[in-house]
């Protein structure tokens, strides 16, 4: 008993490419969605005692990616202000609003670069010191 050569390429050659195919399109997918997560801080500098809220945005692609919000109690500092992202791709831009107190407002634009696990420090302290 002979098999041709066309059952043969059906049956073990056929088998061997659709995997082979599978696999490629899994790694593509897979690697398609790879994120860049890093953690932004806004270093207030000198001005956290005057600082009585803080709101930032950040825009990758043209989409939002990330929002914080931080305001200060009554009477006390704002405190650390850092938060976590996971971005699509490395670069964005940060948007943040600053609330000085008695109507005094400060907005600021950054352009960020970050790489996987980075602490990404924004000096604002000078700036909000004017």
């Amino acid at each position: 008993m002979t098999v041709s050569f066309l059952e043969l390429f059906k049956r073990r050659v056929l088998p061997i490419a659709f995997i082979c195919g599978m696999a490629v399109l899994i790694q593509k997918t897979c690697n398609g969605q790879t994120r860049t997560h890093a953690t932004i801080v806004l270093d207030l500098g000198a001005a956290a005692s005057t600082v009585r809220s803080i709101d930032a945005e950040l825009i990758v692609g043209g989409d939002s990616n990330a929002q914080f919000h931080r305001k200060a109690l009554p009477d006390l500092a704002i405190g650390p202000c850092q938060f976590e992202v996971s971005m699509p791709a490395d670069d964005g831009e940060l948007t943040i609003d600053v609330d000085l107190g008695l109507g005094k407002t400060k907005h600021l634009v950054r352009r960020i670069h970050a790489s996987e696990g980075a602490t990404i420090q924004i000096p604002l302290g000078p700036e909000l010191a004017n």
